[in-house]
């Protein structure tokens, strides 16, 4: 479930950026612009011709929309039996002579087999999910009436085109202080007020154990809840059934209590990133608890992390600082002898080895209110760093270099002032410890030398906002890294540091270097990478006058968007020219509308393109042709014949 969840969200958010078209146009002739305008993004549906990200994008909503209409049609069974008759009709032709013909499957004659199969008509679904684009984005909140024990439930949306707006069921799970109850809401206008009956009473005077969905009965602390209230948290689509963002509003105390004890890990997740959004103390106890709690997944306790550090970073509370993560860290991963001295590595159990990897980032990235690293923190990451110990370890510790390289990364000031001065002090005492692994790694290589990426990251940051010392303070060491020989790993990080230098410095010859990268590398994979990283990262925005905003530029685009026939890579190419330019002439190109100007009273041409001086002899000639037949007097049959023939040529 926490896999779908991942991608619902990365869909909604290229539906949010209008990135995504329709999954299927009705016309296969017919072309979709995700914006209107003239510089609409134009996409014909093809594979070949659309990018790959939106291609991507397109099979993970497939998939969803698979899971929906599979949920649409019951039971399994009625699914399989739909799989099945397409099976059969695709290997077999009306005649019964055995065929591969009929293997192309239309959404009508899908829709036609399901009818058929199970009886359902899914049109309507097919004409919101399938041939338009949108998501919908539905907001709900609760709040309970004490005269009538009922729970008034506010469901809002906002959909920015009628394609988005949501009409059909939705199922509410209500935890109350009686056990679990399943509700099911009708949802058709935007700003809709349901009531949900109560099925526990009022729980003032009442002590005993809350029966939870699984059956299983714990004991919930709800001295900071409503006492008439027996309301405790709702889930709103709990099997995550349609395709739709769904956001709950709750009290504090209701997500403190579902992060605590329920067993739905989807949600438990949900509320551990609600409650960046309440950074109290009890928020921070609550955080606090899960993370050292080694029965709950491990993925919610990362996330708990992730929101206890968001909580410590810039807190106005003196007591809360980044000691609380440190003491964390050691009281788990701490020396028996000196919890301050990391014990030696040991990496069997899994879930505390991601753990220790996400504390590292954590505490890199905890800011004070200045938003500035404090020097407690540069020395503790300092301190895992020089203490790492896997001599007695079976497992590898590149991962935990990586992360704690990655932490000391985030620490690293943006810029420089009498506080930043003494952070940045510190942060390069370690710098020779970081070139020393990096050239390591090229001796004794980790899995896809992930540590070298690591150091590459820490070193460009550090030139980008020039901390670093003269012999390193160009792009050079990023060039060197490009090269073949290289892990894939390595040469991705290399693009995307020097991609991020190119933007800053405004790098021509930087910009050249990725150029001839892919025009010339013999790796689809890396020639993809590069162009993806320079249209992800804008080298400058339309109409800017700028360095890099040359004509140069703009005739190597469209030569090698000519040249190349990987279709990836020319869409990728096509998306940086449509980043860049977008559909109307670049700036940088002469606003002429023609190469040639050629004037018929005058009979002459001229031009302001470069490259056209041939063109304009050869009409000029032309036109000194046409004159001189023009003022000879001669009737002859051969003369008129040739100037006749002059003219067709012409």
């Amino acid at each position: 479930k926490q896999w779908y969840q991942r991608r619902v969200r990365g869909v909604y958010r290229a539906e949010c950026s209008q990135l995504l078209p329709p999954l299927h146009l009705k016309d296969k002739m017919q072309s979709y612009a995700l914006t209107a305008g003239s510089n609409a993004q134009i996409f014909h549906m093809d594979p070949v011709l659309t990018p790959p990200h939106i291609v991507e994008l397109m099979d993970v909503k497939s998939m969803l929309v698979m899971r929906i209409v599979e949920a649409r049609l019951g039971e399994r069974i009625h699914f399989q039996n739909v799989i099945k008759k397409l099976l059969a009709l695709a290997w077999t032709n009306p005649s019964g002579e055995s065929s591969s013909i009929n293997a192309l499957l239309t959404v009508q004659d899908f829709l036609n087999t399901i009818q058929m199969q199970c009886g359902k008509d899914l049109s309507d679904f097919v004409d919101r999910y399938v041939y338009q684009p949108g998501f919908s984005n539905l907001n709900f909140s609760f709040a309970f009436n004490r005269k009538r024990n009922l729970a008034d439930v506010t469901i809002r949306q906002k959909p920015l085109h009628d394609s988005e707006k949501y009409v059909g069921q939705l199922t509410v799970l209500v935890q109350e202080i009686d056990g679990s109850f399943t509700n099911t809401l009708q949802v058709e206008q935007n700003d809709d007020l349901q009531e949900l009956v109560c099925q526990s009473k009022s729980r003032r005077n009442k002590k005993k154990k809350i029966p939870l969905f699984t059956g299983e009965e714990v004991d919930i602390d709800l001295s900071h809840t409503d006492q008439d209230s027996p309301l405790i948290w709702l889930r709103v689509d709990p099997e995550m059934l349609w395709l739709c963002k769904i956001s709950v509003q709750m009290p504090d105390y209701s997500w403190h209590a579902l992060l605590l004890h329920e067993r739905d890990v989807v949600y438990q997740h949900i509320a551990a990133e609600t409650l960046v959004n309440f950074p109290t103390q009890k928020t921070i106890s609550t955080l606090s608890t899960v993370i050292v709690d080694p029965k709950c997944f491990y993925k919610v306790r990362i996330q708990a992390l992730q929101s206890l550090a968001q909580c410590v970073s810039g807190n106005n509370d003196p007591t809360v600082n980044e000691d609380l993560l440190i003491n964390l860290y050691q009281k788990i991963y701490g020396s028996a002898d000196n919890e301050k001295i990391p014990r030696m590595n040991n990496f069997a159990d899994f879930p505390q080895y991601f753990l220790q990897q996400e504390f590292m980032r954590s505490v890199g990235s905890v800011k004070d209110q200045a938003g500035m690293t404090t020097p407690k923190i540069v020395h503790f990451l300092s301190a895992q760093l020089h203490y790492n110990d896997n001599q007695s370890n079976e497992y590898d510790d590149s991962y935990l270099l990586v992360a704690i390289i990655d932490g000391l990364t985030s620490t690293i000031p943006l810029k420089v002032d009498a506080k930043a001065e003494v952070i940045l002090g510190h942060v390069k005492q370690i710098l020779p410890k970081v070139v020393s692994l990096l050239n390591i790694d090229k001796r004794m290589p980790s899995y896809q030398q992930i540590v070298s990426s690591a150091c590459l990251r820490f070193i460009a940051k550090l030139i980008r906002y020039g901390h670093i010392m003269d012999n390193l303070k160009d792009s050079s060491i990023f060039s060197a890294h490009l090269k073949r020989g290289q892990s894939l790993h390595v040469r991705c990080t290399a693009i995307q540091q020097l991609a991020k230098f190119i933007k800053n410095e405004n790098s021509e010859r930087d910009l050249n270097t990725l150029l001839s990268l892919v025009e010339f590398d013999p790796s689809p994979m890396i020639r993809s990478y590069a162009v993806q990283q320079l249209y992800k990262l804008p080298l400058f925005s339309r109409h800017q006058e700028c360095l890099l905003n040359s004509l140069h530029l703009v005739h190597r685009l469209w030569r090698l968007l000519n040249e190349h026939v990987d279709p990836n890579l020319r869409c990728s190419l096509a998306q940086l020219y449509y980043t860049l330019y977008g559909r109307s002439t670049p700036s940088c190109v002469p606003t002429n509308n023609c190469a040639v100007v050629i004037d018929l009273k005058g009979q002459t041409a001229r031009s302001n393109m470069p490259g056209i001086p041939s063109a304009m002899r050869t009409f000029t000639a032309k036109f000194d042709e046409e004159k001189r037949y023009n003022s000879d007097d001669s009737s002859s049959s051969s003369r008129k014949k040739k100037r006749h023939k002059s003219e067709k040529d012409y």
